[in-house]
This record gives C-alpha cells, structure tokens and sequence, in this order.
C-alpha cells in the first residue's frame, strides 16, 4: 500500500515556479503569438496558463491531480478562451489537423513519454516551450554532443536551450538544475517526410549496432572509394566511435547512401529502428521480472 502512495507522489510532484513576473516574460520572449492555441501539460494552478492568457493566446490545459484541477478551474471559470480537462495527456488522442503549439512545466518524471508523444506525433506542434530537467533538455537539445534523440528530432526541428533557471525559482527547490527547452518546427524539412522512416533506421543501424568503430559499422553500406570520398568531404574520422558524428554528418552520410542506393537495395537499413525499440522494451520486461522476483 505504501508502495503505490509513494509511485503517486512521484507521478504527480512537480516543482513550480513563483515568480509570475518571469513566467510573463519567458511567455512574452516566446514565438506564441495572439490566437494561438496553446496547451499546457501539468498546468497545476495555472500560472502558466493564466500568462498565455494575458499574451493573447487560446489554451487548453491538462491536470491529473483533482485538487489542483479544481483550483484552476476555479480561477478561471468565466474565461472563454481556456478549456481545462482533468485527464492524463499522454492518453489524450492529439486532433490531426489542429495547429497548436506548447509551453508547459511539466512532470519531470513524464519527460520522455511527453516529448515523444509531441515530437513523433503525426501532428506535432508548430512551437514547443518545455521546462524540464537540465540533463533532459541537453539530450534532446543534442549539447554538448548529439545523442541518438537529438539526432531523430532534428531533420524535423530545430532544437535549443534558451533559457536557464535558477533553482530558487522552484518551490519546493529542486534538487537539479531546470532548463528552457524549445523545439520549434522547421520550415523547410531538412528530409523529405517519406524518407524520414529510413534516415531513424540509418542512424540506429550505425550508431547503436555495437560495431565499436565508424568504419566497421559503415563498411556494410559503403565500399572503400565511397568511404574515403566520405571522410574527405564530412571530416570523419573512421576510427572514431559512431556516437562521435554530429548531425550534420549523419545528415550528409543519409544523403550520400540515398543517392548510391535504389529503393531495392535498402532492406538492410529498413526494419533498423523497430528492431532496436524491441529490444529496448524486452530489456524493461525483463529488468522489472527481475525485479518483481527479487521482492
């Protein structure tokens, strides 16, 4: 009994900030304009929702907790240009042709689910303002070196850090450092939507293949003149690991291995990512059986 208290304080804690004065000016500084749809996951008392208000903006906003959803709901019962659902957002279905962008605070302990239902939606958002934990924002932002997320967000987004908190802005005070992270949609995608599928492939297949070095994991897709062609032109060194290349590299590699390779001759590369994710979510079965055994 103790044990499924204590998964929902966690699930729910989350740390606010005080300060409506910065709330106000990190919602000014932002590109939400007046009109826009907004949502606000985790809007607890609603801080941040009261400020897109101000900015112009129309906003839906997401509380699981029933106290804090009452209490907002309260605050702005006569305002008509926010809806307030006490539902979970990671099972809300997104609407397919809405345009919506987002600022939120949300759960820390949601962070992965939450970005990934917005940033691998079939709509994502045209905006997205997140406050999250330092370490998240720099695994999605790609800083100080490209992780395997950053590098399957950003054909799609542009990416960044664009604010740093303090602290002492939070109460209760955390006891991490708390970051602005914004992903905004480019205008002009870097891939085209039908080769997105097989860019995550390529960069799962390279990077997470266990090969050691950037040559052994190229060599199944490149013959020698391509790969010295390669290391000339994207300034790679193939004795480096995989997870050494930026961005741009692996951009420049997708786009050499598509112009050498007919649609035929890229079963190796297709099936890639989901084969991976397989293993991942066999890793947590297997990690919680474990678990539940050693009780």
């Amino acid at each position: 009994m103790n044990h499924s208290k204590d998964n929902y304080t966690i699930e729910y804690s989350q740390n606010r900030i005080e300060d409506k004065k910065l709330i106000e000016r990190l919602v000014n500084q932002s590109g939400i304009t007046e009109g826009d749809l907004v949502y606000d996951i985790g809007a607890g008392p609603g801080a941040i929702s009261e400020a897109l208000l101000k900015k112009g903006a129309r906003v839906i906003a997401f509380e699981k907790d029933n106290r804090l959803y009452l209490e907002c709901k309260k605050k702005f019962i006569d305002q008509d240009r926010f809806e307030l659902y006490l539902d979970d957002f990671l099972i809300w279905k997104i609407p397919p042709r809405q345009k919506y962008k987002v600022f939120s605070n949300i759960p820390f302990f949601h962070t992965a689910d939450i970005v990934n239902k917005l940033l691998n939606s079939s709509n994502p958002p045209e905006d997205c303002y997140l406050i999250v934990q330092k370490e998240a924002a720099e695994k999605y932002a790609g800083f100080p070196g490209d992780t395997l997320a950053s590098l399957l967000i950003k054909p799609i987004f542009w990416v960044d850090i664009i604010y740093h908190f303090k602290r002492e802005d939070f109460r209760p005070v955390p006891s991490v450092d708390i970051a602005l992270l914004q992903a905004e949609q480019r205008k002009s995608r870097l891939l085209p939507d039908r080769y997105y599928e097989l860019y995550r492939d390529f960069v799962i297949l390279c990077r997470e293949g266990n090969h050691g070095t950037l040559k052994k994991a190229l060599k199944q897709l490149f013959t020698y003149s391509q790969l010295k062609q390669l290391s000339r032109t994207l300034t790679i060194d193939y004795r480096s690991s995989p997870a050494s290349l930026n961005f741009m590299q692996y951009l420049g590699l997708f786009q050499f291995y598509l112009s050498q390779n007919p649609g035929n001759t890229r079963l190796s590369v297709s099936g890639a990512g989901d084969r991976f994710y397989r293993k991942q979510v066999n890793r947590v079965k297997t990690h919680k059986a474990r678990k539940s055994r050693c009780r």
